[in-house]
């Protein structure tokens, strides 16, 4: 495990990380939507741009957890547990629209959206825990 740095120095190192990626993802998806074209686009170039739309975001995930590592042991939990409560409700979410996709109750629900889903869920978790609520 990393020394803790402070919740300062951590954060600090995470916005150093997290903004670049953060308009790489916005570059790359606008791009792609402006520049390839679904019908007409070779299948190499749409997986290309799909790997490269989703880089940024699994960079992003790999910031927050070396902010978690390098904090001290309250900021840690106070992350974790709204990690977990985001994954919680993620997955809740996953597994009731998908239960709803089954009985033909809503038509399909495209799976990237569950992505910002959980950063949503993460960030209301972790607000409403700075708040002073527990579970």
């Amino acid at each position: 495990m990393t020394q803790p740095k402070g919740f300062r120095t951590a954060s600090r190192r995470y916005l150093m990380v997290f903004w670049p990626l953060m308009a790489l993802y916005v570059i790359t998806l606008f791009a792609g939507v402006y520049f390839v074209d679904e019908d007409t686009s070779p299948l190499y170039l749409r997986a290309g741009l799909a790997v490269a739309v989703a880089l940024p975001l699994f960079g992003v995930l790999w910031a927050m957890l070396r902010q978690v590592r390098e904090t001290d042991e309250y900021t840690r939990l106070r992350q974790l547990q709204a990690l977990a409560e985001g994954g919680a409700i993620t997955t809740s979410a996953i597994f009731l629209i998908g239960f709803l996709e089954i009985f033909n109750v809503i038509s399909d629900v495209p799976l990237f959206l569950f992505g910002p889903f959980f950063f949503f869920a993460f960030g209301l978790a972790y607000c409403r825990r700075g708040l002073g609520k527990t579970v």
